[in-house]
């Protein structure tokens, strides 16, 4: 006899809509979090995917081939993706339960996307950049490139650390 696990549910699971300006944040702190140590090519895909897939009212109950489809991926590397957006604070879902005559059985997943806060989820992996020695001893190099890092996480809303020479205005 199986268990189920807490938290399932025999409901629709929660439909939380995103309108069309988080969308776009979503997507842009998705696309942020795609590096080593975070999220993997297969997850930023996956996200892509379930953005896609969400519906008006909020409904994303896909399942795993489903997304697998989509993302251009195996089953398996959409489990280790949805392991990594739910660590990274972007997914979260409800096991959603239905009866088949007397039994219990377990249909798709109720999926809720969230735009993880930034300072919950993103204030360990925004670090200093790495540069090369050479573009370093070129003079600019540093400036130049710490600029375009500082402009882009001004334009993603996040604070720009102030060792990099300046802080966010």
């Amino acid at each position: 006899m199986p268990k189920f696990h807490r938290g399932s549910a025999f409901t629709y699971g929660p439909r939380v809509p995103l309108d069309r300006e988080s969308r776009a944040v979503f997507r842009a702190k998705l696309r942020f979090q795609r590096r080593p140590g975070r999220l993997t090519l297969g997850a930023l895909e996956v996200g892509e995917a379930l953005v896609q897939l969400l519906g008006p009212d909020g409904r994303l109950d896909p399942c795993l081939e489903t997304l697998a489809e989509l993302a251009r991926v195996s089953v398996s590397t959409v489990k280790r993706a949805i392991d990594q957006l739910r660590a990274c604070g972007f997914l979260d879902w409800t096991r959603r339960l239905g009866r088949r005559g007397a039994r219990v059985v377990q249909t798709s997943n109720a999926y809720r996307l969230m735009v993880p806060a930034t300072e919950v989820h993103f204030e360990n992996g925004v670090g200093f950049p790495k540069f090369k020695k050479e573009a370093v001893e070129q003079g600019g190099g540093w400036r130049g490139q710490c600029d375009e890092a500082t402009r882009q996480l001004e334009l993603l809303g996040f604070a720009v650390p102030a060792v990099w020479g300046r802080a966010a205005a």
